[in-house]
Parts: C-alpha cells; sequence; structure tokens
C-alpha cells in the first residue's frame, strides 16, 4: 500500500469514529441539557466537514496531469490545508465567545452524562489524533528519490491532526468540568479550560493558515537571493531575469528562470550547464526549475518579472 493509500485510510477510519461520536454526543447533550457537550458535538461535526476535504484532497492529489488540469491536483493538499484552518480559526472563535460567555452565566447540568460522553469523545478524539500524527511522521521521513530532501509535514493532514487536536482538548476540559461540577459545584473550571484551550489551537492554527494562503499565492517563502547566486556562479552566464519560485504542495518546490548568456554557444553546450545549474538547485530542495536561455539581447536588469 503506498502513502497516499495508507492516509486515505487512516481519514476514512477518522471519519467513521467521529460520525459515531457525532451522534453519540448530541444525544447525550440533549439529555443531560449540557450546551458544553451540544457544542463540542456541533464543533466534532464541523470537523467531519474538514476531514471529508481532507480525504477528497488525498484522493485528487494522486491523481496524474491531464490535458484540463496539466499540473494535476497538486495544489489539492494546501487549499484543503486552507479550508481547514478558515473552519478551525471560526470554530475555535465561536468556542471562545462561548466559553466566556458560559464563564459569567454558568448553567446547571447533569454532570455523570456530561463526564461518560466527554470521556468516550476523549478516547475517539485521542485515538484520531494519534492515528493522523503517526501518518503525517510517515510522510516526514519519505524519500523517494537519491537527492537530498529537506523534510515537509503534510500540510492537509496537519490541519486534520489539529482539528482532533482540538476536540480532544475541548472533550478533556469537557470531563474535567465535570468531574468538578459533580463533587465541588464548580461550574467556572470548564470555561476557564475551554478558553485555555481555544487560544492555544488558534495559535497553533494561524502559522497553517499563512502557510498555505501563500502557497495558494504561488508566494516565494524561501531565499531567492540564494537561488539568484547559484546561476550566477557559472562563468558563461552573465545575469538573469524573470526568476519565479513558489512551493505548491509540502513536498514540491518549483521554479523558472531566463538565463543570458555572455557568449553565443552552442545547443549541447548551454545543455550541459543547465544539466549542472538544474543539480545544484535540486541539492536545494527545488524538484522541477525551467530555465530559459538566451543571448546579451535580453540582459535586463532586475530578476523580477516586471511586464509580460
Amino acid at each position: 500500500m503506498n502513502l497516499h493509500d495508507r492516509k486515505g485510510k487512516i481519514l476514512k477510519k477518522v471519519i467513521f469514529l467521529n460520525i459515531a461520536l457525532v451522534i453519540a454526543e448530541i444525544f447525550a447533550g440533549i439529555y443531560s441539557g449540557s450546551m458544553a457537550l451540544l457544542a463540542d458535538a456541533f464543533h466534532n461535526l464541523g470537523d467531519v466537514l474538514a476531514l471529508f476535504i481532507s480525504l477528497v484532497a488525498i484522493i485528487y492529489g494522486a491523481k496524474k496531469a491531464n490535458d484540463f488540469m496539466t499540473f494535476g491536483y497538486i495544489k489539492a493538499e494546501m487549499m484543503a490545508a486552507f479550508v481547514n484552518a478558515i473552519f478551525l480559526i471560526i470554530t475555535m472563535l465561536f468556542i471562545l465567545v462561548e466559553s466566556i460567555e458560559r464563564f459569567f452565566t454558568p448553567n446547571p447540568i447533569d454532570a455523570p452524562v456530561v463526564i461518560v460522553a466527554s470521556l468516550a469523545a476523549l478516547l475517539i478524539n485521542g485515538f484520531s489524533t494519534w492515528l493522523l500524527s503517526k501518518s503525517n511522521i510517515e510522510h516526514h521521513h519519505h524519500h523517494h528519490d537519491g537527492h537530498e530532501h529537506h523534510n515537509h509535514e503534510d500540510m492537509n493532514i496537519r490541519s486534520a491532526y489539529l482539528h482532533m487536536l482540538g476536540d480532544a482538548v475541548i472533550s478533556f476540559s469537557v470531563a474535567v468540568g465535570g468531574v468538578l461540577i459533580y463533587f465541588f459545584g464548580i461550574v467556572a473550571i470548564d470555561s476557564i479550560l475551554s478558553i485555555i484551550f481555544s487560544i492555544y489551537i488558534l495559535r497553533e492554527t494561524l502559522p497553517l493558515l499563512k502557510k498555505s494562503f501563500y502557497s495558494l499565492m504561488d508566494s516565494n517563502t524561501d531565499d531567492a537571493k540564494e537561488v539568484e547566486a547559484i546561476m550566477l556562479s557559472f562563468d558563461e552566464v552573465l545575469s538573469i531575469h524573470d526568476l519565479h519560485l513558489y512551493r505548491p504542495s509540502s513536498s514540491e518546490y518549483y521554479g523558472s528562470a531566463h538565463i543570458v548568456f555572455k557568449d553565443d554557444l552552442t545547443l549541447s553546450s548551454v545543455e550541459k550547464i543547465l544539466d549542472v545549474i538544474r543539480d545544484r538547485l535540486c541539492d536545494k530542495g527545488i524538484t522541477h526549475f525551467i530555465i530559459q536561455p538566451e543571448s546579451r539581447g535580453f540582459n535586463q536588469n532586475s530578476i523580477y518579472c516586471a511586464h509580460h
């Protein structure tokens, strides 16, 4: 079974477990009169949707390029990570506001039912988190050719993992709250824990949102000067322009540039130089780089694209 299939299988397990959990939590929430449990159930329902998006991204991410999708579905991972991050931030902000309100106006709840339901939720979410973290570690150490590769997390699996981690810590806070309410009548502790965990998950999710957004916008988050220096280190090269660098997924690093040569060289001489340049760039982690060789007439001052 290849890596994509393994990830898909793990996500399907997690989705099935969480659908069962949502149904159980809704019934328990209605029965116990616990708003915290119902809020957790609907939060889990949102996460089931996010997990479906992650699964779709994995299925499409493995598809080959065709006449319509000439790059394949390489950005499916980052698109899923971006959508999931937005969902997670909105959910966490909602829970944060609800927790603050609940702190000032606590509701009476049937503590034993809440404890049992939230512990069951904690068990399922904890197991789901572990499955996804294991899947991401497999990706983290995966090498598929002889070149040096920089370790990159699968952003899609990372976002799904964060969703499950968020669910696990919220289930834990609901369980602790239930225990303290049952034994000591301290209703506020549930809200305090929810607030702390919501802020933590928000802090973890914002970098994911930023990274996936930059990837979708084809932004360069790497050192362009280093790439420029590699190409200009060859004696035959006069200048470079129209340099583009971007990361369409967590494991791919693409780029393109126009290289101006000092002299009129034979095609075979140019190809030899370009092969060495590509090897040097590959050692820096660039997986696909397009080079357009040009004569002195195309010499420009700026290395970045001005106007097409």
